[in-house]
């Protein structure tokens, strides 16, 4: 992993909420984290593939193991043991700053899920002591947008060729990040907390 440690984060394990009052566990996944990944991404839609990796990928295999070699930290989302939601975070070359990777599971887009696992990975990165967290993506990729920008506080930094640049400051924005958990989210053990509180 490019003699950097994997981070850890004091949320984890927890249970997501959904909108229609379902839940999905979260984790950070151990061991069999290869075989989720590769379940989950297998199982994407074309166009919820384009919209996460921005190309088709036919062999799973090598972008897997690209994400567990370079990511920071991989949370991902379960039901019934199986994958059904992933967010990294991976250092940009900037000290303090990450960047993001999420993708759900079609059946469950548009129920909070992402918005849960974006608002989460940004206190277990201000808990990791980051700055800010980055996105970009195609601009037809609207509910990421709200999420960086209209949910948790982030703002638009500039455009790219078919690609949108986003960035969210982490110490800014903590009343709002733990504000959308707070409904949100369950952690397994103890309370959601940044750095700073007790």
């Amino acid at each position: 992993m490019n003699g950097q440690a994997k981070l850890t984060c004091s949320s984890l394990p927890g249970t997501a909420i959904l909108k229609d009052g379902t839940t999905v566990e979260i984790a950070a996944p151990g061991e069999e984290a290869r075989s989720l990944l590769l379940s989950l991404f297998s199982k994407l839609s074309l166009d919820t593939v384009l919209l996460r990796f921005l190309r088709p990928i036919k062999y799973w295999e090598p972008v897997v193991d690209d994400i567990l070699s370079n990511a920071r930290l991989v949370i991902v989302g379960l039901r019934d043991g199986e994958a059904v939601a992933s967010i990294e975070a991976y250092d940009t070359g900037i000290r303090g700053i990450a960047e993001l990777g999420i993708v759900v599971r079609d059946d469950l887009q548009g129920r909070g899920l992402g918005t849960t696992l974006t608002a989460l990975l940004a206190l277990c990165l201000l808990g990791n002591g980051y700055k800010a967290v980055e996105a970009y993506f195609d601009p037809s990729n609207i509910p990421m947008r709200r999420i960086m920008v209209d949910k948790l506080g982030g703002r638009v930094v500039g455009y790219g060729r078919d690609m949108v640049f986003t960035r969210l400051d982490l110490e800014p924005n903590r009343e709002r990040i733990l504000s959308v958990l707070c409904s949100r989210y369950r952690p397994s053990r103890g309370q959601l907390t940044a750095p700073g509180e007790s």
